[in-house]
C-alpha cells in the first residue's frame, strides 16, 4: 500500500520523464480546415457524461469555476485529422510505450525517438473526460493571467525539481561560465508573464516540458552557442539539420541572445501564435479546435505533437499549485465538447491479452494486510499505472466492509492485469488493482417493472414513468432511464419522459444492480386531434319504439375532442335523439357517425324491426344486447337484481357464474356470466355478460385483471372467448395487446376511464 510520498516521487518521475521527451515541438502539418468554421460558444451546459466528475470536483473545490467550450466540431472529424488518418506527424508516442499506443500499420519514427501514435491512444488523450479530476484538470486551466492563484510562489513550485528552481535558480551559463542571473527563474518567468497577460506558471511548466529546466546539460538553454531557447522553438529535425542545429538557428535568427530575450521570446511566441487565437489551455495548445472567432483554420496549429505532452504538464500545473497551498482558489477551466461524441468517455488502449469480463457485482476497497490503519487506494482512470491519471483517492478507516465506499464492480480483469473497473455510485468509472477489491454481501435486485408498459403521447406531451424494483429490501434500488431515440422522446433521470416528434419508442429502465431491465413502449402523434373513429360492427338491430346507444372508438385516445354526431339517412326508420338512435318503423336504413375534430366518419346499417319480432326477451337500456352477448353494464349497478330490472320476459332467469355457480340477487354479475332462460325448468335461450376490463370474471376491475391479460398474451394461461372479448378495450381490435394493459391499468389508478 503506498502511502503519501507520492508526491516526492512523482515530481522526480515527471522531471525525468521531461528530460527523455522534451523534443517534440510544433511543427506545420496538412491537417488543418479552413473552410465553414464553427465559432466556439461558451456556457455552462454540459452532456451527462461530464457531469458525474465535474460535480465530484466541484465539491471538493467549491470556487472552482468550469465552462463547456461547444466547439462545434464533430468528434469523429476531429480524431481523424489529429490521428495518422490524415497527417503521419501530427500526433507521437515515445518508442518504450507499448504497442497500443503505437500505430500498427508500419510505425513512422520521428526524431529517432518518438512513432506515429495509435488513433486509439489519439482519442484517449482527446476526451475531456479523461481527464476530469485533480490530476488532469488544469490542461483546461485558462492561459491568461488572473493574478490571484498565478504566483511566484506556485512558478517555483513548478521549477523546483529542476536545476531552474533549486541549485541554480538565480545564475545562469554562457560559454560554459557561471553567472548571476540578478534574480531567481522563477520571479524573472512571473514578471514577465504577467506584463504579457499569460499565466507564468504555464510558462514554468512549458520550459520544465520542453527542456527540464536542465541548464548544466541541454546545450539549447546552458548559453554553449550564445542563445538560449528555453522551449525547444525551432528544434525539430529537417533533412538538411538535426533538431539542436535548428533550434539554435532559431534563437540566433530571433535575437535571444540572453536568459531574458529567450524567455520573453517564448512568452511572446506562445502568446502571439496559440493564446490569442483561442489556443489559451494547454489542451487547446495541443489540439487546435477553439476558434473564438478570428481563426484562419483550425486542426492546423499544435504546440506539441507528444500526445502526453498536455497531460504531462498539466500534472506538473497541478502539484505545483497544491505545493503553494493554492487548490481553493477560484481557477476558472474552458472544457471542450465536442459534437457527436461516444456516449461514454473512450477506454485507455490496453496491450493484447488484457481483457474485462462484463461483471455487475457490489465490491468494496479494504487492505487486510495492515488492520487498524487508514488505507489509501488509488483509483486511476486506466489499467496502467505508468500512463493512466489518479482520479481519485480514497481513504478508508474501519476493515471489513461495514462504513467502506461501496462500488460497483463493472468490469473483472484477466490474468493479463493487476485491475478490475469500477463505478461510483454517481457514475463516475475508474480502475483499481483489483487485490483490494472484496465482494459487498448484500441484497441483490431480481426484477424491475414500470407501472406503464404502453401509451400514446402527443408531441409535447410529457409523461412521469415510475419503476418498482424488487425484492423491496434490495440494497440498491436505483434505476437509469435511456430512450431508443433521443430525437423522437428523452427522458430525464427521474423517469420523465417528453414527447418530442412523431414516431414510435421505447423508454427503459435498468437498474444499476444487476442490469434488470423494463421497457415502455410510447406511439408518439403529431397532435391531439382526432385521427379516426370506428364502430364494433356493419350492422345493429333494434324494434320498433326501442332506443340504442352506439359508442365508436375515436383515436388516438389522447384526442381532446372526442364530441361526434349522428346523421340517419332515412329518418322514416330510425331517428336521433342526442346520441341515441330510436326505432320509429321497421325497414333499413344508414347511421353515419362524424367527428366534430376533423370530420372522421364510420358508417353502419340500422335494421328496425316490428315489435311483434322481438320475441319474449327485450334487454333494455343502458344494456346493449348483440349476438347473445350483454354489454353496457354499469359497474356501479351489476347487481344480479340490477340486471333483472333492465330484461323483460316471461321466462325464468337464473345466472351461473364464471366459476359455474348460481348467483344470487345480490352476487355481482361479471364477464362469462350466463343469463338462462328457463320455461318450466327448460332452457329456451342464454345470453353471455361482457364487462370490458373484467378479464378474471369478479365483476370489478382490478390489478388482478392486469395479471390475467398479462400471463394470457405471455402464453402462460388459457382464457375464454368472452374474457378475451373483455380484455378488448378499444371493442374493434382482433386480439388484446400491451395497450389494454395500459388502459386497464389506468382505469385502475382512476386516470382513464373504460367505456361500457
Amino acid at each position: 500500500m503506498r502511502r503519501n510520498s507520492f508526491k516526492l516521487k512523482v515530481l522526480i518521475i515527471a522531471s525525468i520523464i521531461c528530460m527523455i521527451t522534451s523534443n517534440i515541438t510544433y511543427r506545420k502539418v496538412e491537417a488543418k480546415i479552413t473552410d465553414n468554421l464553427p465559432v466556439s460558444y461558451i456556457d455552462k451546459n454540459f452532456p451527462a457524461s461530464y457531469k458525474p466528475y465535474l460535480e465530484a470536483l466541484q465539491k471538493k473545490h467549491p470556487k472552482w469555476v468550469f465552462n463547456a467550450v461547444h466547439t462545434g466540431l464533430d468528434w469523429n472529424t476531429v480524431l481523424s485529422h489529429e490521428s495518422y488518418e490524415v497527417n503521419l506527424g501530427i500526433s507521437l508516442v515515445e518508442q518504450g510505450y507499448g504497442d497500443e499506443w503505437k500505430r500498427t500499420n508500419g510505425d513512422v519514427v520521428w526524431d529517432e525517438t518518438y512513432v506515429t501514435a495509435s488513433k486509439e491512444g489519439v482519442a484517449y488523450v482527446l476526451d475531456p473526460r479523461n481527464f476530469l479530476c485533480e490530476e488532469g484538470i488544469f490542461q483546461f486551466e485558462t492561459l491568461r493571467f488572473v493574478g490571484d492563484t498565478q504566483t511566484v510562489e506556485s512558478v517555483q513550485a513548478v521549477l523546483a525539481p529542476t536545476p531552474m528552481g533549486s541549485t541554480y535558480k538565480n545564475k545562469y551559463k554562457y560559454m560554459g561560465e557561471w553567472k548571476d542571473l540578478g534574480t531567481t527563474y522563477a520571479e524573472l518567468i512571473y514578471s514577465l508573464s504577467k506584463a504579457k497577460g499569460i499565466n507564468p506558471v504555464h510558462i514554468a511548466s512549458r520550459i520544465r516540458q520542453e527542456n527540464s529546466g536542465d541548464i548544466i546539460n541541454n546545450r539549447l538553454i546552458n548559453g554553449d552557442y550564445g542563445v538560449y531557447n528555453f522551449f525547444n522553438i525551432g528544434a525539430y529535425q529537417t533533412e538538411t539539420q538535426g533538431a539542436l542545429a535548428n533550434g539554435v538557428k532559431r534563437a540566433q535568427e530571433k535575437g535571444w541572445t540572453n536568459v531574458r530575450a529567450g524567455i520573453q521570446g517564448g512568452i511572446d511566441y506562445i502568446y502571439d501564435n496559440y493564446v490569442q487565437w483561442g489556443q489559451n489551455t494547454i489542451y487547446f495548445e495541443r489540439f487546435d479546435v477553439n476558434n473564438t472567432g478570428s481563426a484562419q483554420w483550425l486542426l492546423g496549429t499544435g504546440y506539441m505533437t507528444n500526445i502526453f505532452g498536455a497531460k504531462t504538464e498539466a500534472k506538473m500545473t497541478y502539484y505545483a499549485y497544491a505545493d503553494a497551498g493554492l487548490l481553493d482558489y477560484a481557477f476558472q477551466f474552458d472544457i471542450p465538447v465536442y459534437e457527436n461524441m461516444p456516449e461514454n468517455k473512450v477506454e485507455m488502449p490496453v496491450p493484447d491479452g488484457v481483457a474485462f469480463t462484463k461483471d455487475n457485482t457490489k465490491v468494496y476497497l479494504d487492505d487486510p494486510s495492515d488492520s487498524g490503519a487508514t488505507d489509501e487506494f488509488w483509483i486511476r482512470s486506466g489499467p496502467d499505472s505508468s500512463i493512466s491519471t489518479i482520479i481519485d483517492k480514497i481513504y478508508e478507516t474501519k476493515d471489513g466492509q461495514e462504513n467502506r465506499t461501496v462500488f460497483t464492480r463493472i468490469g473483472k480483469g484477466n490474468s493479463e492485469t493487476l485491475y478490475d473497473k469500477i463505478q461510483y455510485s454517481d457514475g463516475r468509472v475508474g480502475y483499481i488493482l483489483k487485490k483490494w477489491v472484496y465482494e459487498y454481501k448484500y441484497t441483490k435486485v431480481k426484477n424491475v417493472t414500470l407501472d406503464t408498459t404502453y401509451t400514446d403521447l402527443s408531441v409535447g406531451d410529457t409523461l412521469k414513468l415510475n419503476a418498482t424494483v424488487s425484492p423491496s429490501n434490495a440494497y440498491d434500488k436505483s434505476v437509469k432511464w435511456t430512450t431508443s431515440n433521443k430525437e423522437l422522446a428523452t427522458v430525464d433521470v427521474t423517469g420523465k419522459v417528453t414527447a418530442l416528434k412523431e414516431g414510435v419508442v421505447t423508454i427503459t429502465a435498468t437498474t444499476n444492480d444487476q442490469n434488470k431491465q423494463a421497457t415502455c413502449t410510447i406511439n408518439i402523434t403529431s397532435s391531439k386531434h382526432v385521427t379516426s373513429i370506428s364502430l364494433g360492427s356493419n350492422e345493429y338491430s333494434m324494434y320498433v319504439g326501442s332506443a340504442m346507444t352506439l359508442k365508436p372508438t375515436i383515436l388516438p385516445s389522447t384526442a381532446t375532442n372526442k364530441n361526434y354526431r349522428i346523421e340517419i339517412a332515412d329518418s322514416s326508420v330510425a331517428r336521433v335523439d342526442g346520441l341515441k338512435i330510436i326505432g320509429v318503423a321497421p325497414g333499413n336504413t344508414t347511421a353515419k357517425f362524424i367527428t366534430e375534430d376533423g370530420g372522421h366518419e364510420a358508417t353502419t346499417t340500422i335494421v328496425v324491426k316490428a315489435i311483434e319480432e322481438q320475441g319474449n326477451i327485450v334487454v333494455k337500456e343502458p344494456l346493449s344486447y348483440e349476438n347473445n352477448v350483454i354489454t353496457g353494464i354499469d359497474l356501479n349497478n351489476n347487481k344480479v337484481s340490477d340486471i333483472k330490472k333492465n330484461i323483460d320476459t316471461k321466462y325464468t332467469m337464473k345466472f351461473i357464474g364464471i366459476n359455474g355457480n348460481e348467483l344470487n340477487d345480490t352476487d355481482r354479475v361479471g364477464t362469462s356470466t350466463k343469463v338462462q332462460f328457463l320455461d318450466g325448468g327448460k332452457r329456451v335461450e342464454e345470453y353471455s355478460i361482457v364487462i370490458y376490463g373484467d378479464v378474471d370474471g369478479s365483476g370489478t376491475i382490478s390489478a388482478r385483471d392486469l395479471l390475467v391479460l398479462q400471463r394470457y398474451i405471455i402464453g402462460t394461461v388459457d382464457i375464454n372467448s368472452m374474457q378475451v372479448k373483455a380484455s378488448i378495450i378499444d371493442k374493434v381490435s382482433s386480439y388484446p395487446r400491451a395497450i389494454d394493459l395500459l388502459k386497464i391499468q389506468r382505469h385502475i389508478i382512476g386516470k382513464y376511464v373504460i367505456e361500457q
